[in-house]
């Protein structure tokens, strides 16, 4: 609210501050973020975390072991790795608002043809398409939040944006049990048919919230302008710290990366194969899953904004340990529960810290190259992950060994965030 008594006595600059900081009404820069949570919901949440819940069924039905669940993943994480090839030739041009939702229109088609088909190269091929789509949706969307937000409020916007997700593991948690086959169709062939439409209209949706700047709407970044000084992070680094930042950076997104994508793919199959329970009971549990990380991102970058980034990934990356070990160690149903909630907590907390990162380090200028660069690190991680999992549950016959690995890179990624030299400002 304005403090007219305060006016006489304060600079020009100040009041342009304070009218940054507290606006009028609903700041452009809001809607943006809902609009990316909105994106991501399809793009990530139905687009690649929807497939851990439907890969029972299709195994069933398609006759899939372990490995061949695990490179229908690993297809799909290498379609996300081509996306961060090609978005840094693809946003300059069509810019963040045209990129998303042609992404999503991509998705949507390669969810309709995955319903469609029986022959496994096909659907790798076609979940390949689809993790392109979804690599166009996250980049943009991510990147753009630099745009349109200061540091200050910089790790809060990313966590709104990638709170969508969890909104779709509820949906496909709940859906999925539900589905019955239809006019020639398999449940599961029901359910990506169902994903694909609900993911057109969230394309035109997206098309109406999200603008690629500021200066489109005639808006300011929302938050606190920071002062720009000799001390900032750009001012700080040279173009070799930078490159050596971003490397050390990249292994631990890449450690994230695979963890993260071992236990989303196979954690529902680990409930139905080693813990018994039926596919509804399954879906009921990663529905849970899913309502805990609606409130990851937000969570963790709020964290981040107040304790530093370094800080805000020791905490995450000691949550998501902690989730990995329990399901690794032992069949006890207290211990799915708890590891259910853990790693619901901290699911998205590493990407949004990145994300938040990468326009800190790098300035709102350089932030969606910087993002992609760590991206592609991440994405190399994503697609190991699945296929590690799935050839050593195959060796194995569970999954055991793959959840105690991924608890033990989660501990070597704490050492790595420790030995992370961030610039003052950016801590």
């Amino acid at each position: 609210m304005d403090q007219p008594q305060n006016q006489t006595s304060a600079t020009p600059g100040t009041i342009d501050r304070l009218e940054e900081c507290v606006p009028r009404r609903v700041h452009r820069a809001w809607t943006v973020a809902l609009g990316a949570a909105i994106a991501i919901f399809c793009g990530l949440g139905l687009g690649r975390l929807a497939f851990g819940m439907l890969l029972p069924s299709m195994s069933a039905s398609l006759g899939l072991d372990y490995g061949q669940g695990g490179l229908l993943g690993f297809a799909n994480l290498l379609g996300y790795l081509i996306a961060v090839l090609l978005i840094p030739f693809i946003l300059p041009l069509l810019k963040t608002r045209a990129t998303t939702v042609a992404s999503l229109l991509l998705v949507s088609l390669s969810m309709l043809a995955i319903a469609l088909t029986k022959s496994f190269l096909i659907l790798c091929l076609l979940f390949c398409f689809m993790g392109i789509g979804t690599g166009g949706v996250v980049l943009p969307t991510m990147s753009v939040m630099s745009q349109w937000f200061y540091p200050s409020h910089r790790g809060l916007a990313a966590g709104i944006a990638m709170a969508g997700p969890g909104f779709a593991v509820i949906l496909v948690g709940f859906v999925t049990p539900q589905l019955q086959p239809f006019s020639g169709l398999e449940s599961w062939q029901g359910g990506w048919l169902l994903f694909a439409v609900i993911t057109v209209f969230v394309a035109l949706l997206v098309h109406a919230l999200i603008r690629n700047h500021p200066q489109d709407t005639g808006h300011r970044p929302y938050g606190r302008k920071p002062i720009v000084s000799s001390t900032t992070p750009q001012a700080v680094l040279s173009r070799s710290a930078k490159i050596r930042l971003l490397a050390h950076m990249g292994l631990i997104f890449a450690i994230y990366g695979a963890t993260y994508m071992l236990y989303v793919t196979f954690i529902v199959t680990s409930m139905v194969d080693s813990y018994e329970l039926s596919a509804a009971t399954a879906g009921g549990i990663w529905a849970w899953f899913g309502l805990f990380s609606i409130f990851s991102g937000v969570l963790f970058g709020s964290i981040s904004d107040r304790l530093g980034r370094r800080a805000g990934m020791v905490v995450s990356f000691a949550v998501l340990a902690s989730a990995y070990l329990l399901v690794g160690m032992g069949g006890s149903m207290p211990g799915l529960y708890a590891s259910i909630f853990l790693f619901g907590v901290a699911a998205w907390s590493v990407p949004v810290i990145m994300a938040a990162s990468a326009g800190d380090i790098f300035g709102s200028a350089h932030a969606a190259n910087a993002l992609v660069a760590l991206t592609l690190t991440f994405s190399t991680g994503q697609a190991m992950g699945p296929v590690l999992g799935g050839f050593l549950a195959q060796t194995s016959g569970d999954f055991s060994s793959g959840y105690m690995s991924s608890g033990a890179l989660a501990l070597l990624a704490i050492a790595l965030v420790a030995l992370l030299k961030l610039p003052t400002a950016a801590e």
